[in-house]
């Protein structure tokens, strides 16, 4: 029987806490949206489409400015960058998703993220937490 039913009554008793119904219903947020491992997981998808053969997080500027971003794709490189301050979190994320201590350097390690009908699938060498970040995809 449901919980929130009262058998005695024709109206629905509320749990504590709730202010009404709409509470009750609400349904469950989406788990754990992350938008570090969002950024991620674009920049590997980008990248393995534009077939890049290595992604490089370049080391942060010492004030503020941008990461440099390159994707070797060929001979060529492209540039990009994003905001220095979440680098950190980008390498802290990018170890977690390999396995790896966050703490522990030099770091090297593999990981496979699954996106629908796309594998992500990638390895990650890192000398130090301040050091570029080389990232090359695992071909099959």
């Amino acid at each position: 029987m449901n919980p929130f039913v009262n058998p005695k009554k024709r109206s629905i008793s509320l749990p504590k806490g709730c202010k009404n119904l709409a509470d009750v219903l609400q349904r469950p947020k989406r788990r754990g949206f992350d938008p570090i491992r969002s950024f991620i997981l674009l920049v590997l998808m980008d990248a393995q489409t534009e077939h890049a053969a290595e992604v490089i997080i370049g080391v942060a500027p010492d004030y503020g400015g941008e990461t440099p971003l390159r994707y070797k794709v060929g001979d060529t490189w492209r540039e990009s960058a994003f905001p220095s301050d979440i680098r950190s979190s980008v390498i802290a994320e990018l170890q977690k998703m390999a396995g790896l201590l966050a703490s522990q350097f030099p770091s090297e390690g593999a990981f496979c993220v699954r996106l629908e009908s796309t594998r992500l699938n990638w390895t990650l060498r890192i000398a130090s937490p301040d050091a570029e970040c080389i990232l090359t995809p695992v071909l099959d």
